[in-house]
């Protein structure tokens, strides 16, 4: 009976301030850490969804301007922080000796047009940015952010490398082309606190 009693009244002798302390130092320890885990797995989570938007958007965006401007001849560079896109002119038959002879000069290149109509219209492909500079023999042409929506920026950057000019004095057009060279186009989408950003080029030699 008494080895009972004794039994019992260790049993009801509880948890110590110490043990009890020590147990919630332990689960707010592992709290802490599942916690974090979890923030952490919600965030990557969010980070792919949101690059995943960004990369389509780009492919878009790229993809619609590289429609835009395929099969053009020159650019024009003469148009402070433009640059227009220009085919050759078509040669024409010289009634007189029966030849097909082509005009020196250049005309307004627009893509869609040309696929859907054989009319030519006066103003062709024409990107407009906030800035331009020189960096050695590159022409470098930067856009201002354009918002896509409340979360998303586009940036896009034309560079001209490598450039060969020709300078049509006389007709319609006359102006300054660049006829041979490269053109890279580098299209930037961020998001707005710059977290997430995808960069793609494209590259064109003409």
């Amino acid at each position: 009976m008494r080895r009972l009693i004794k039994v019992f009244h260790q049993r009801s002798d509880g948890f110590s301030l110490v043990e009890l302390l020590v147990a919630i130092v332990i689960a707010a320890i592992f709290s802490a850490v599942i916690l974090t885990v979890f923030i952490s797995g919600t965030k990557s989570f969010q980070a792919t969804g949101i690059i995943s938007e960004l990369r389509s958007e780009a492919d878009s965006r790229v993809g619609i301007m590289l429609n835009q401007i395929s099969g053009f001849d020159a650019i024009r560079v003469d148009e402070a922080k433009q640059l227009s896109f220009y085919k050759k002119i078509l040669p024409t038959l010289n009634p007189d000796t029966g030849l097909l002879e082509r005009a020196s000069g250049f005309q307004p290149f627009n893509a869609t047009e040309e696929a859907t109509s054989s009319n030519t219209n006066d103003t062709p492909i024409r990107y407009t940015f906030a800035e331009q500079r020189v960096d050695g023999t590159e022409l470098i042409y930067e856009s201002a952010p354009q918002s896509i929506d409340d979360q998303t920026e586009l940036f896009q950057t034309f560079t001209l490398s490598s450039p060969e000019y020709q300078t049509i004095k006389s007709g319609n057009n006359s102006s300054r082309y660049i006829i041979h060279g490269i053109l890279t186009i580098t299209t930037k989408i961020q998001s707005t606190d710059q977290e997430e950003v995808q960069t793609f080029k494209s590259t064109i030699g003409f």
